[in-house]
């Protein structure tokens, strides 16, 4: 697998100091270096309007949800892996692991059969299963709303189906758009399928 098509970006993202001036003239919120220094923050800056727009949901997501690192990561990583794509996946095998995820519960992620994998807790695999119904069949089965509601409480769930569908988004965006990934690589994740899966 490489990461991303050996062509390159489709659309490449703004460099550092326009992507800051550009926040300037907005009179937007400062954002973090470690997010500047990600292509796929300074690839949204093509469409000011666009950035602006989507940061409230993007920090509410990431830090005022009701739900925890843990569910947040497994749900993301899981629809990025479903949707083959692999900056997606990248950049969050790195988040998961600061989550609490092992190695081997990464890995599992990368598998078809993850929502089986020894050492997940029944609200992790209700998370696996919301986003494997979501990207099957644009909605959820019976059982899988079933283990839902006894896993988490409701505005939990409600955060978790868009957490879901925001990170679809954002993993077509990035697949479309060819978002190569920063220097150094994905992680190494030991146990990790070959190629991670179904990963382009």
């Amino acid at each position: 697998m490489t990461p991303t098509d050996p062509s390159g970006a489709r659309l490449e993202p703004v460099d550092r100091a326009s992507y800051l001036r550009l926040h300037d003239e907005l009179g937007t919120e400062p954002v973090a270096e470690a997010a500047v220094a990600l292509n796929i923050t300074r690839t949204w800056a093509h469409s000011p309007g666009l950035m602006t727009a989507q940061a409230p949901l993007q920090h509410y997501l990431m830090f005022g949800s009701a739900l925890s690192p843990r569910i947040r990561e497994v749900a993301t990583i899981r629809i990025g892996w479903r949707c083959s794509a692999p900056y997606e996946v990248h950049q969050h095998l790195r988040f998961g692991r600061e989550a609490g995820l092992t190695d081997a519960e990464l890995a599992a992620l990368l598998r078809e059969d993850a929502a089986g994998a020894v050492g997940f807790s029944d609200a992790d695999r209700a998370a696996i299963r919301v986003a494997d119904d979501l990207f099957a069949h644009q909605t959820l089965t019976e059982d899988t709303w079933a283990l839902l509601c006894e896993q988490l409480e409701p505005a939990a769930r409600l955060d978790l189906l868009s957490l879901v569908g925001r990170y679809w988004t954002v993993s077509v965006v990035t697949n479309a758009l060819r978002v190569q990934p920063e220097a150094g690589g994905p992680p190494v994740v030991d146990g990790a399928p070959s190629q991670y899966g179904n990963l382009r």
